[in-house]
């Protein structure tokens, strides 16, 4: 069914009859163990298929329909769907397979093409067909329309239970689709029977509680693939590495030194001194002429919930992250980097997630339904190491200062969303250490009667941050609060810039200099463009000016010496990079920017005794990069070299082995 895509594939459906359906089977939509939604499928009695989706986050969500027909083989031949996106914007697909002519079209594209052999159509925005069906119906590869191959290994048989309802079961593992294998559960009819992940899964409905037997055996495999790229792609940094006549970035003082050599031994940086002086052998020589070295970049708003994440922030120069929400399987896997068994940045900070419950409540974390709850919720999380507490949108705000008192006897600071029905000030004076997200700022000057917990987050912002004073008594007011308590604010402006400046069938911004390094299908997507908030007519201007102001509060931020953590909640490696640009563009001095990501980072989690600057007798945690990203930030795209954790890695091949092509 269409659904073999794996849900990021599949965006929607079409209310056309084509005859009386047989009977529905139906799939539930799991959210971190909540059921979100469904996916209704059945059949017509002409041959016809039909399906319904779908689903709900927080008031965002896809809801869509969609009739298709298909050949013997499970190729689709015709489809015909529509709906809404996960921001609620509408969007359509259609497609057509006949005389060897086929055509297709969507919110992007209009096209057609001459067909002379099997292709399966992967939709845009929805598919239709028997994906696994027509695998092995050849040979377990196919050739894909408008382009690509994709590739079926079966992996394993297992036969799962719910009451006394038992199905055999197989996973497979289909290359070609993704920057790394996705899986699936089919059953004996090749049809779905689940896609299970750590964050969101589709199952048989009545089998819910067989996800996390699902994923268990899955992992097996996920972890046998990232156990060998780890194994092949890390090479140990226990010799002697001289970097000759280099230029480094002082991030202590953001300034710029040329013609130096550095020499690590043991993975410290042993000495530093003029350049082509050292004499020293060593086992591993660099020529630094034309390239810089920096200090390993910090992300402070990740959600590290995929290994494939671990290898785009290394690849980047991403060395040290910040967790702000996930599952306790975080744990593990910051055991498995440390054990060099899977390749990743060193996760320096836990957030522990607490939100309430309900049905706008967080899709991770702890959810709580009153105050005693809040306070067992950070005991836990204090006694597994976390350090710091993360609060979202559905907390009640009289439940606010009590939590926060209690966090700060375990010691943990406290960051987050500012609840519904409270502002930022009021949440300041309760005791916040941190604000996360720029929108949860602009949303302190238009009262406590706002319902943050829906997308009016995100919309309101984007119809009224131009409107702002950004020089009046009040924003004053508020940027001296942020001042006396010594507020840090997490901006990450690039989500915020997909959002509101986001448009149909352009690039957007954040990919415009990367595009070309992706698979092609990803590239499609990109190129496709959308994906931002949904547009009202006559506000497209308005949208844009907001993000300028966001851009505007940033710098007045900077400039009133507010601390500023560059984070992402995006894309690991490549959001940060576009995060760090937009801060220049706000008008931040690029070395300032770079100091931020480094420096100013490790200071605030305390660890620049060990990193965020290079100097002898620190751990070795640098990137070589090609040019000067304080002459252009964008050189941050061309690192050429990273030294962690007592590792060397090539980001080249980091790339490569997750099919994208290497920056020059």
């Amino acid at each position: 069914m269409a659904r073999s895509y794996f849900l990021c594939f599949i965006l929607f459906i079409s209310s056309i009859s084509f005859g009386q359906p047989t009977d529905t089977i139906t799939y539930s939509i799991v959210n971190s163990g909540n059921i979100k939604g469904f996916d209704k499928y059945w059949k017509y009695s002409d041959g016809s298929f039909g399906e319904w989706y779908q689903y709900n986050d927080r008031g965002r969500g896809d809801s869509m329909r969609m009739v298709f027909r298909e050949d013997e083989q499970g190729f689709p031949t015709y489809l015909s769907a529509s709906g809404k996106d996960y921001m609620k914007n509408d969007v359509f697909e259609e497609f057509s397979l006949g005389n060897g002519k086929a055509k297709w079209k969507n919110n992007a594209e209009d096209e057609q093409r001459d067909v002379k052999e099997k292709l399966f159509y992967s939709g845009l925005k929805a598919n239709g067909g028997h994906l696994v069906k027509a695998l092995r119906a050849n040979g377990n590869k196919l050739k894909m329309l408008p382009y690509g191959e994709i590739h079926l290994t079966e992996l394993e048989k297992h036969v799962v239970a719910s009451g006394p309802e038992q199905k055999s079961i197989w996973l497979v593992q289909i290359d070609g689709f993704g920057l790394t294998p996705s899986y699936s559960w089919i059953d004996e009819n090749n049809m779905d029977f689940a896609s299970v992940s750590e964050w969101n899964s589709s199952i048989l409905k009545g089998f819910e509680k067989n996800i996390d037997e699902l994923l268990a055996i899955q992992k097996k495999y996920q972890t046998s693939f990232f156990n060998q790229l780890a194994s092949t792609l890390a090479q140990e940094a226990d010799k002697d590495i001289l970097i000759r006549a280099v230029t480094i970035f002082n991030a202590v003082d953001a300034s710029i030194i040329k013609n130096k050599d550095v020499l690590i031994h043991n993975g410290v940086i042993q000495k530093i001194a003029v350049g082509n002086s050292i004499e020293k052998g060593a086992s591993f020589v660099i020529d630094g002429k034309g390239k810089t070295i920096l200090p390993g970049l910090w992300d402070m708003h990740v959600h590290f919930t995929d290994n494939t994440d671990g290898i785009l922030h290394m690849a980047a120069g991403v060395t040290h992250v910040r967790d702000m929400g996930n599952s306790e399987i975080l744990l593990d896997r910051i055991k498995q980097i440390a054990e060099g068994r899977i390749i990743g940045p060193r996760v320096e900070i836990m957030s522990g997630f607490i939100d309430g419950a309900g049905p706008f409540a967080a899709p991770t974390g702890v959810l709580i339904n009153n105050i005693e709850e809040g306070k067992k919720a950070i005991s836990n999380y204090a006694a597994k190491g976390y350090q710091q507490i993360k609060f979202y949108s559905s907390i009640k705000p009289e439940w606010v200062k009590p939590l926060i008192d209690d966090a700060k006897q375990h010691h943990l600071r406290v960051a987050g969303h500012i609840p519904a029905f409270m502002t930022a000030t009021e949440a300041i004076n309760a005791g916040y250490d941190e604000v996360t997200h720029m929108n949860m700022l602009v949303l302190n000057f238009f009262g406590d009667t706002v319902d943050t917990r829906s997308p009016l987050r995100f919309s309101l912002p984007a119809q009224k941050a131009a409107t702002l004073d950004l020089h009046g008594a009040a924003m004053r007011q508020f940027i001296q609060l942020l001042k006396d308590k010594n507020i840090t604010v997490d901006p990450t402006l690039a989500v915020f810039e997909e959002m509101f400046t986001a448009r149909d069938k352009q690039v957007s911004e954040m990919f415009k200099s990367t595009v070309g390094h992706f698979p092609l299908q990803w590239q499609r997507n990109i190129k496709a463009g959308g994906g931002g908030l949904p547009v009202p007519q006559g506000m497209d201007e308005v949208y844009r000016q907001s993000f300028d102001v966001f851009l505007k509060i940033t710098k007045l931020l900077y400039d009133n010496g507010i601390r500023i953590v560059p984070g992402t909640d995006g894309l690991a490696g490549f959001t940060l990079h576009r995060e760090l640009e937009l801060y220049v563009k706000a008008g931040i001095p690029s070395n300032k920017v770079l100091q931020l990501a480094t420096y100013g980072t490790a200071t605030y989690t305390g660890k620049e005794k060990e990193y965020g600057s290079i100097q002898e007798g620190k751990l070795a945690d640098i990137i070589l990069v090609e040019g000067n990203p304080v002459e252009d930030i964008t050189n941050l795209h061309r690192t050429k070299l990273i030294i962690t954790q007592g590792k060397i890695y090539d980001p080249a091949k980091l790339y490569r082995a997750i099919s994208i092509t290497p920056f020059n």
